[in-house]
């Protein structure tokens, strides 16, 4: 390969590098009374996401996957859980109804994008998850 090529997929590939994705969720911890209803938020700098998926994870354990919504949904209910999806602001929300001492964890929100100068490969971002903590 000469050398003008070289430096040429070089320099693609740091600005792949730096054109990371960001995900930034609010707030950063949150504890609510056993029976109120709460949105965690997740906004994310890309414009051009394939999905965003909320995650759960116990202490000592794994992360479960929650609700996953693909870019062309606005949200997914499951049970009394609604994830919602706003690309035009680039917003996420997860929203929980009558919260119950069992739903204390982590959350997480996870955006599946692809780079665009490689579309081929497919990435996710994951942002360190929100403490909730329901009091009963």
């Amino acid at each position: 390969m000469d050398k003008p090529l070289s430096l040429l997929i070089l320099w693609l590939q740091l600005d792949w590098v730096s054109s990371k994705q960001q995900v930034e969720q609010s707030p950063e911890a949150l504890s609510v009374r056993e029976g109120d209803s709460l949105a965690l938020n997740c906004s994310y700098t890309d414009s051009a996401i394939y999905s965003l998926q909320w995650f759960r994870q116990d202490p000592g354990k794994g992360l479960a996957s929650l609700l996953l919504i693909q870019s062309n949904e606005r949200e997914q209910i499951s049970g009394r859980m609604k994830a919602s999806l706003d690309e035009s602001s680039r917003h996420s929300a997860l929203y929980i109804a009558a919260s119950q001492p069992g739903d204390s964890a982590t959350y997480l929100c996870a955006v599946r994008h692809s780079a665009q100068r490689a579309p081929v490969t497919n990435t996710q971002t994951l942002r360190l998850g929100l403490q909730l903590r329901v009091l009963s």
